[in-house]
């Protein structure tokens, strides 16, 4: 009923315009590989396989990697501060509330590095904030996508100011969320602003328990997302998981305009096929494990 009573309310919404396809292409092929290449993965947190998570060690290893995509958590502190930082780095450290329930102070002595099982490889870390993301992106070409797994009313509030203030937010950074009103509300504030709606597992779970499995309200469900929220608010892509994942779907995001992605796909063989068979781009958690590199690693 929840979800019935969002439709209607967004169906009444203006439609805002997507941004112009040849900016969206020229933000996912940043690459100096040669022209008509296509980089297919990009690393979740930066790679938190190979690095610690949202560091910039991390950062800095893809790059090394000419990987100029990348994926990277934002969350908001209890005292209204942004920072690259996922629940999962609190966790390692013993520190049992989430990123919103702390005050910026209580992360300033946080080693992210201290807790990743290669951590003895890098040297210590604090927390990266929002405004020293910013700064790193005027020196580096790179695309990042920023995640917010939990958004209200300020973080939107910060990132529209920094929109405002920073001409290199929306040629450098792609928003991504689970909310379709965040994105809704950033995009009506600044329509060049490229996003990504991210389809959460755990939240498709819940829907097929609360409609009891059923196929046919889940396919409803789905056409909702892709017929009347996507056109809505306005979205370039869609992250979905790969469990979620088949030719089927990916047909039917692309006909309405929004180029599907898909998480967390590790496997090199699981990669082969995304790279060989699907053509789709892929999230991942490690570079190490593209075929191409390590075909490029016994090369040498």
């Amino acid at each position: 009923m929840l979800l019935f009573f969002l439709v209607c309310i967004a169906s009444k919404f203006v439609k805002l315009k997507c941004p112009a396809g040849e900016v969206v292409q020229s933000m996912l092929h940043r690459s100096e590989k040669e022209v008509g290449s296509e980089v297919l993965y990009w690393p979740i947190l930066g790679g938190a396989f190979d690095a610690p998570e949202n560091s910039l060690a991390a950062i800095n290893h893809c790059l090394s990697q000419k990987c100029f995509n990348i994926l990277l958590d934002l969350s908001i502190t209890n005292d209204g501060h942004l920072v690259v930082l996922h629940r999962s780095t609190l966790e390692k450290a013993n520190i049992n509330l989430p990123v919103h329930g702390l005050k910026l102070n209580a992360l300033e002595n946080l080693n992210i590095t201290e807790h990743h099982p290669l951590g003895q490889h890098f040297q210590p870390e604090k927390v990266l904030t929002f405004e020293r993301l910013l700064k790193l992106l005027e020196t580096n070409e790179l695309t990042v996508f920023l995640l917010a797994s939990h958004t209200n009313a300020k973080m939107v509030e910060i990132l529209q100011e920094a929109i405002g203030k920073n001409s290199l937010f929306t040629k450098r950074i792609v928003f991504c969320c689970s909310s379709p009103v965040a994105i809704y509300q950033l995009r009506q504030h600044c329509p060049d602003l490229v996003c990504g709606l991210w389809m959460d597992k755990l939240t498709l779970s819940r829907a097929q328990q609360y409609f009891s499995a059923s196929t046919i309200l889940m396919s409803v469900y789905g056409a909702i997302f892709r017929n009347i929220i996507a056109p809505v608010i306005g979205i370039s892509l869609v992250f979905i998981h790969k469990d979620e994942f088949n030719a089927q779907i990916s047909t039917l995001w692309h006909n309405v305009g929004v180029r599907p992605i898909v998480y967390k796909i590790n496997s090199p063989n699981e990669k082969r096929y995304f790279q060989q068979v699907t053509k789709t781009q892929y999230l991942t958690d490690s570079l190490r494990s593209e075929p191409q590199i390590i075909f490029k690693s016994k090369r040498h």
